[in-house]
């Protein structure tokens, strides 16, 4: 995996979710969840998730993200799902912090 932001910025993943306020936290785990569980025998797919930035959203980001994770570490161990994923966060554009989920090959 590279260092190179520009790489995750145009990496084309398979489905992008775009976080814009707290409430919507428990419903995009349960998507990814989902979309986890449906793809996870299949090499290579990956995910993009995009947490609001800005002088007043870096916090709010921080803690959706740290949301994001625990609920989504959480959801899958209860469904007994075990994927082989790597993540990558990164500043995605002057707006959007970016987070990469993706499935590594030979699971």
């Amino acid at each position: 995996m590279t260092t190179n932001p520009d790489f995750y910025r145009t990496l084309q993943v398979s489905k992008t979710f775009k976080v814009s306020s707290g409430l919507e936290v428990s419903s995009i785990v349960a998507q990814l969840v989902d979309f986890i569980e449906k793809k996870s025998s299949i090499d290579g797919f990956s995910v993009r998730i995009l947490l609001p930035r800005g002088d007043e959203d870096d916090s709010l980001a921080r803690k959706w993200g740290a949301s994001l994770r625990s609920g989504l570490l959480l959801a899958l161990k209860r469904r007994e799902i075990r994927p082989n994923l790597r993540e990558v966060r990164y500043v995605h554009d002057e707006y959007y912090y970016g987070w990469v989920l993706i499935a590594q090959s030979g699971q």
